[in-house]
């Protein structure tokens, strides 16, 4: 059991450091979904520890900062828990796969669907990524990290495609970019209007991949 006490969390319990550790992790959690959800409703500027203790449902910002020295710290941990999740997920989509092509439509199939159902973490990555800047006000992030990660696990896929003989010669760098440009694109369909529907953008998108990676005829 957790005996609160203020501001100096995790506290001291009788069942010693273990617990204190699994409360101070529950408490970061907290606030972390706590500005997931607070990103994606006001946007960066708006993004507070006062907003956020508010969200969160705890008694003072101090218990915020005690966890996360600035918001800056904040935000990068709100950047990798929203990785390590679409990590996660779509990871284990695809590792059933033992075909190129399998891998290369179930990737793009699990990847929409994650932002599809998290839009709340899609909003919260853009908001960061957009708009945190180091004192020189230089954008500490940008998209590029994001595209890089995204390009970096598809190529593997078409690399091991061409080596099995699905797919024809191509560079797999740009195609990559390109099919990660293409899922971007569907993301924002999928959320601004005109909008397409999940299996719409599903569709095109693996319809797509596979004219522009099959062996020619």
């Amino acid at each position: 059991m957790e005996v609160t006490g203020g501001v100096n969390e995790p506290v001291t319990s009788s069942a010693g450091a273990p617990e204190r550790s699994f409360a101070a992790s529950a408490r970061r959690a907290q606030i972390v979904a706590a500005a997931i959800e607070t990103l994606a409703e006001s946007g960066y500027g708006q993004t507070t520890f006062a907003r956020i203790r508010q969200r969160a449902g705890i008694s003072s910002t101090r218990l915020i900062s005690y966890h996360f020295g600035t918001k800056g710290e904040l935000m990068d941990a709100v950047l990798e828990e929203i990785g390590l999740h679409a990590h996660r997920t779509i990871s284990q989509r695809v590792a059933g796969e033992t075909t190129a092509i399998g891998a290369l439509t179930t990737r793009i199939e699990a990847q929409v669907e994650w932002a599809a159902h998290n839009p709340s973490s899609v909003r919260a990555m853009y908001e960061i990524c957009m708009n945190a800047r180091d004192p020189e006000g230089t954008l500490r992030y940008g998209l590029e990290t994001s595209s890089r990660a995204n390009v970096e696990a598809l190529e593997p896929i078409l690399r091991a495609g061409q080596e099995s003989g699905e797919f024809r010669q191509f560079d797999t760098g740009l195609m990559a970019l390109t099919l990660k440009s293409a899922i971007d694109a569907a993301i924002v369909r999928m959320a601004r209007p005109p909008r397409l529907t999940l299996t719409q953008c599903v569709r095109e998108l693996t319809t797509l991949a596979h004219l522009a990676t099959r062996q020619e005829p």
